[in-house]
């Protein structure tokens, strides 16, 4: 897949900040334009986009990456404090509703994160507050790839904890959406947020995996 120099066709549109899967509560100020980004969007009238069958998490395939082991489930993927403190702040864990949620706000990095095997975590049902997070395995290239969309979007990228992290956020109509992307070794912390700024939440993962 060849890089894409320019910002994703003019980031993905607006209506899909139900993107966690959310909507119903969000739907009508999401439709009018809710930004997001930093440390998860859905419409009411379903676009050509959504209504194509999405990618699933690969279980099989070619030869991947050796590295760190992807958790075999979200408990895994956080110390225990920041997982207890989640589970009281924004339950529920992979609530039903948010079976197939946006990964982020641009095509390009959406459409390179469901092409790897991934973890999907969410926290938060179909409301006006959610976490949808992905671990993925990614070739040096995947990486490489991811990085150079992100530096060349909204985000703002810097080398942190021995990877790059990348993180755009906006606020408008009293919503706060952001995005986190960490790129390590062969492994990709992709994190979308609605309303839910945790702090330390992608540094607690980083901690979990690498120690």
């Amino acid at each position: 897949m060849g890089v894409t120099t320019s910002r994703t066709t003019a980031r993905r549109s607006r209506a899909r900040l139900g993107l966690l899967g959310t909507a119903a509560a969000l739907t009508a100020a999401l439709l009018s334009g809710c930004g997001g980004t930093a440390t998860p969007d859905d419409p009411s009238t379903p676009s050509a986009e959504a209504s194509a069958p999405r990618p699933t998490p690969s279980t099989e395939g070619g030869a991947q990456p050796v590295g760190i082991v992807i958790p075999a489930d979200c408990e895994q993927m956080y110390l225990p404090q920041m997982f207890e403190g989640l589970q009281s702040d924004y339950p529920p864990l992979n609530d039903p509703t948010m079976t197939d949620p946006n990964f982020s706000n641009t095509d390009e990095l959406e459409e390179l994160l469901r092409s790897t095997n991934f973890l999907q975590c969410t926290w938060g049902g179909a409301s006006g507050t959610g976490i949808v997070t992905a671990v993925a395995k990614v070739t040096a290239e995947q990486s490489a790839e991811a990085i150079a969309i992100l530096e060349n979007g909204d985000f703002d990228c810097t080398e942190q904890q021995e990877g790059t992290r990348c993180v755009t956020r906006e606020e408008t109509e009293g919503n706060l959406l952001g995005e986190t992307h960490f790129l390590r070794d062969d492994v990709w912390l992709s994190t979308f947020w609605l309303n839910a700024p945790v702090r330390g939440y992608t540094e607690n993962m980083i901690e979990a995996l690498w120690g």
